[in-house]
């Protein structure tokens, strides 16, 4: 599952010493698939809105999830009427995990559904350390998966 921070550096930081390795990692996430939550969705399109135009911004589907390949991960809210839905999913879940360790609302958000993926294993994010010791998912950098990616790949020869 990708992080808000990885999509950001890909439109709005060309310059950074680190996309070089953001790119390579994209690269990889548009061969083989990847997972955005729609939080992260909705957080990185609120910062592109102020860079794009609302014709560009719209068609978000296209320069974003088909170009990289991501599915967007929705929270289910099978038997849940709409106030229960909104108050556990948007307000007591962050707000527990809040309680028990400083957490940023929009990343608790992202944790929150992206530990509901049974498939989910990593979180890649360049803020490694906001989600340490925060969740049950491995939480790498770009630089960190490109490297397990890469031994795994050595071991499978």
């Amino acid at each position: 599952i990708i992080d808000t921070d990885i999509l950001i550096m890909e439109f709005r930081f060309q310059r950074d010493t680190k996309h070089p390795i953001n790119n390579q990692f994209l690269s990889i996430i548009r061969a083989t698939g990847g997972a955005i939550t729609v939080y992260t969705l909705m957080e990185f399109l609120g910062k592109m809105s102020f860079n794009l135009n609302r014709s560009k911004l719209i068609r978000w589907r296209s320069w974003l999830q088909d170009a990289y390949n991501l599915v967007v991960i929705w929270p289910e809210a099978r038997g849940i009427d709409a106030d229960s839905f909104v108050h556990t999913l948007i307000f007591e879940h962050p707000f527990e995990r809040m309680c028990s360790t400083p957490i940023a609302f929009v990343d608790s958000l992202i944790l929150d559904l992206a530990e509901q993926v049974e498939e989910a294993e990593t979180l890649v994010t360049w803020n490694a350390k906001h989600f340490m010791g925060k969740t049950s998912l491995t939480v790498k950098t770009p630089e960190e998966y490109l490297a397990s990616t890469e031994t795994s790949l050595r071991r499978d020869e």
